[in-house]
């Protein structure tokens, strides 16, 4: 009889010892302050744990600055869809052209027409240039005309020839403040006030 009570006291105690460290451990988890501890006894970051953590947390200037770029792209283009054919631009805008730069090849020699708008002191001259390439592929400037087109760039701009290169730049709007610059008929850059009936601020774009 003995030795029954003996080992029920042995049993009870244990089962006590065993219940007071579950709970012991139960609190120390649940507890806020307590850090992971991997299996070699040293502490673990709670981001190293979960990395991701703070992703959710983006800076407000990121994603103002990342809807400002989405913005100006989609704005780019819709100038682009509207303004990319040079052609079509000049039959519906007004237009006012700042500068002409086109190399033409006609019977065998090439030669390359200028066109831009020279600034006086009291308004901007319309200025008329015609190059002419040597064997040396050198420009020699052959004749220089103001106001209207001289004889020879007449001819050579309305002459049948292959033209190698062209750059264009214009001005549109109803303030002429909005500036277009094509190379071979491409849109190649904008900027200014955009026309456009949905957006009226400055806009610029690189294609």
């Amino acid at each position: 009889m003995k030795a029954n009570k003996r080992l029920l006291i042995i049993s009870g105690a244990l089962t006590i010892i065993m219940i007071a460290g579950f709970f012991f451990y139960s609190q120390q988890s649940d507890s806020p302050d307590h850090t992971p501890v991997d299996l070699s006894g040293e502490s673990v970051s709670v981001d190293t744990v979960n990395p991701d953590v703070n992703l959710s947390e983006a800076p407000s200037e990121a994603v103002t600055q990342h809807n400002a770029v989405n913005s100006k792209s989609i704005i780019c283009e819709s100038m682009k869809a509207s303004y990319g054919n040079i052609e079509e631009v000049k039959k519906k805008e007004k237009v006012e052209i700042r500068f002409v730069n086109t190399h033409k090849k006609v019977d065998g020699i090439v030669y390359r027409l200028r066109y831009f708008l020279k600034d006086s002191s009291e308004s901007e001259i319309p200025t008329y240039l015609v190059y002419k390439e040597n064997q040396n592929d050198e420009d020699i400037l052959t004749e220089k005309s103001t106001y209207k087109k001289g004889k020879l760039y007449n001819r050579i701009e309305k002459s049948t020839g292959e033209i190698i290169h062209s750059e264009e730049a214009i001005n549109i709007g109803l303030e002429q403040d909005m500036f277009l610059h094509y190379e071979n008929k491409v849109l190649k850059d904008l900027q200014g006030i955009s026309p456009l009936p949905d957006v009226k601020d400055f806009i610029e774009c690189r294609f």
